[in-house]
């Protein structure tokens, strides 16, 4: 609700501005002359033809550069944009005389003699202050508005562009990583099922909420925060019952969640990596993991001992993850990578207000 009242405020506001332009400057040496609208039929006139013109420039926002410009029709849209700046300047000479003057609600008697006989455009005076400076700045109106509603109609165009660009590669990374997921945790219940463990059954309904929330909400632009940590804390109880006394697994979380939101999947893939990596059954495996929300932030906190079967290579989520936090969280996060000879440190600080 307040960005649409902000927007419609700054609309109103560069309309008002619009309407004022040719009244600033004016040759009498003030800054600004506001119109007399109630006195002053000349004033009328020309704001019933800047509002016009203030209409021609959202036509030609949302209609003409759209379907003629965009469409290569250059030829043909600067032809129409040249016919309609002859149009506004016919009708600036055309009711700039009192007896074609639609909005001069005077009365005006004219007689043989007593009043000269209305002037032509190219006979008009050109002395400081008469109706050519009212053209000019008509023209110049003009030009500054098509120019403007180029501007932002191009740039406007060129955001979507980089929208959609963004788009395709978030899908792309998605399409990616949830087949990652299903692969690796299918690997954790068939090693549970070859020991005949007691688990398996749990940790079957462990993978059944684990696959129901990447199917239901692995493609929403955001999520609510004690969903993610939910789906997170199945992942990490599924993977204890998987990896049984072989790892020590340290979960901490701190932190209010209410209100909270956060792009699905954006955290596992530094929980997963360490539990994929961090574990030897014969050297000492141990993983720290540590979640705290604070105000608007949360901070991440991933470590795992360096252990033999530590690949040199990140796995495929885990470098996915990195690209979707530089395109999502492009100036909203902080990543930070320790790798040491011992240990292998993650910590990711992200906000997550709504």
């Amino acid at each position: 609700m307040k960005k649409s009242i902000s927007s419609y405020a700054l609309i109103f506001f560069v309309c008002a501005v619009f309407m004022l332009l040719p009244y600033m400057f004016t040759s009498t040496g003030s800054v600004l002359k506001l119109p007399n609208l109630v006195n002053n039929a000349h004033d009328r006139i020309y704001f019933f033809i800047y509002s016009m013109l203030l209409i021609f420039f959202y036509c030609n926002y949302y209609y003409l550069i759209p379907k003629v410009y965009f469409s290569k029709k250059r030829l043909l849209y600067f032809s129409i944009i040249a016919l309609f700046l002859i149009f506004f300047l016919w009708i600036s000479t055309y009711f700039d005389h009192p007896e074609r003057n639609f909005l001069d609600f005077r009365k005006h008697e004219f007689h043989p003699g007593k009043f000269p006989p209305p002037r032509k455009m190219n006979a008009i005076p050109l002395g400081p202050g008469g109706p050519p400076t009212q053209y000019s700045h008509t023209v110049l109106i003009y030009l500054i508005g098509v120019v403007s509603s180029l501007l932002f109609a191009i740039n406007n165009r060129l955001q979507n562009v980089e929208k959609e660009k963004m788009q395709s590669e978030l899908s792309f990374l998605k399409a990616q990583i949830n087949p990652h997921f299903l692969f690796n945790t299918l690997n954790s219940i068939y090693a549970l099922s070859i020991k005949k463990d007691d688990k398996t059954a749990d940790a079957v309904v462990q993978l059944s909420e684990l696959m129901r929330y990447i199917i239901t909400n692995a493609n929403d632009d955001v999520i609510a925060l004690d969903k993610e940590l939910n789906y997170i804390d199945n992942f990490i109880q599924l993977q204890k019952t998987r990896l049984g006394n072989t790892v020590k697994v340290h979960y901490q979380l701190n932190g209010n969640l209410h209100g909270k939101c956060i792009t699905p999947l954006i955290l596992i893939s530094f929980i997963e990596n360490a539990l994929k990596h961090g574990v030897n059954p014969n050297q000492d495996s141990e993983i720290n993991i540590k979640i705290n929300i604070e105000d608007d932030f949360l901070t991440l906190f991933v470590s795992n001992n360096k252990v033999e079967s530590v690949q040199s290579k990140s796995g495929i989520g885990l470098q996915n993850t990195i690209e979707r936090l530089a395109l999502l969280y492009p100036k909203n996060h902080e990543l930070n990578i320790d790798d040491n000879p011992e240990k292998y440190t993650v910590t990711l600080k992200i906000k997550v207000g709504c």
